[in-house]
């Protein structure tokens, strides 16, 4: 029977080998800061109150090899993320599904509800993926927009044209703040559909995004994440806000002191009405996934009795009720003759 542990200093050489040879399955951390299984597997053993694990298994077939996977969750979150699965050739493998299998378990004892996986919907980790109990809940498309060491061409800012259709100037972005996060979180709640706030709860993460205020509604926000080798953007717009690309172009320009690494914008398909302005200001589609879920826990809907064995086949006997007479007068009926 195939050994699926934890990981430990034994294991360290695999996980220098594999970490090149494998699948992230989470592209923000793909984008912006690359799988860096291993460092991640070394910050799990030194760091208290840890978000992330690594998972080993070692088949006694020798004709199939080790392998590697590797989860995270954040902040208490009730999802967790698989994040790394190496090397491919595991891919397929009876000791693959039984690694998929252990990393899913220990997530739901760890207390996530559900575990997410971000991949290519014709790739043979697809297949994978739904043998080992995963299912499309969304989908997603990763927009690109290179830097300039890239040979892309500069940003332009928003001509004065551009300001006076959009009727506010590019400052009208600004860093979200603590008093923004109920505004925020009723526009991400009427925003995402249910089924997807389901799986993945809708979050800010720190005070790192913007938001877009024109009057008294919060209409647009904007969560950042900034990484070494990319800046990832998530565009959350109400249906009332207009001049898109004009919003989009402002908030790049805000943001354009970071253009030596490229842009990335994460659209699902429930706003897949963001396309056309973000091929107008020069995106080009890099990446088509499908998000799949596999479901740790299963909610209750509907309460079933159970029986309490001390008081089966036993009836209440009624008691009688106490008469408190301490501040009342007695009473006397007298009968005449």
């Amino acid at each position: 029977m195939d050994v699926v542990r934890s990981l430990d200093w034994r294991d360290l050489t695999l996980l220098h080998r594999v970490r090149g040879n494998g699948l992230c399955f989470h592209a923000q951390m793909a984008y912006t800061r690359g799988p860096n299984a291993l460092q991640n597997a070394l910050l799990d053993v030194i760091t208290a109150g840890r978000s992330a694990w690594t998972l080993v298994v070692r088949p006694t077939d020798p004709a199939e090899p080790p392998g590697v996977a590797q989860c995270m969750q954040h902040n208490e979150d009730p999802y967790a993320r698989l994040t790394f699965l190496g090397p491919l050739e595991i891919l397929g493998t009876s000791s693959g599904q039984r690694l998929l299998e252990a990393l899913a378990r220990t997530a739901g004892e760890r207390g996530a509800h559900n575990l997410i996986a971000e991949v290519d919907e014709h790739s043979p980790a697809f297949e994978c993926l739904r043998h080992a109990g995963f299912g499309i809940h969304s989908r997603q498309r990763i927009w690109r927009l290179g830097g300039a060491g890239n040979g892309a061409a500069p940003l332009s800012h928003p001509s004065a044209h551009s300001r006076a259709v959009l009727g506010e100037s590019p400052s009208s972005w600004r860093s979200e703040a603590p008093s923004d996060q109920a505004a925020i979180q009723n526009l991400l709640m009427s925003l995402v559909p249910a089924r997807v706030h389901q799986v993945e709860p809708a979050a800010t993460h720190g005070g790192r995004g913007y938001v877009y205020w024109p009057e008294k509604e919060l209409l647009g926000y904007l969560d950042v994440d900034r990484g070494p080798l990319g800046i990832w953007l998530q565009p959350f717009f109400h249906p009332a806000a207009e001049n898109l690309d004009q919003l989009l172009q402002a908030i790049l320009g805000l943001l354009e002191g970071r253009r030596d690494r490229p842009f990335y914008v994460c659209v699902r398909s429930y706003q897949s009405w963001l396309s056309s302005p973000l091929e107008g200001l020069g995106f080009e589609t890099c990446l088509d996934q499908a998000v799949m879920v596999k479901r740790l826990a299963v909610s209750i809907r509907q309460p079933a009795a159970a029986p309490i064995p001390s008081l089966e086949g036993t009836r209440a006997k009624p008691t009688a009720p106490v008469a408190h007479l301490e501040n009342s007068a007695p009473t006397h009926r007298i009968r005449g003759r």
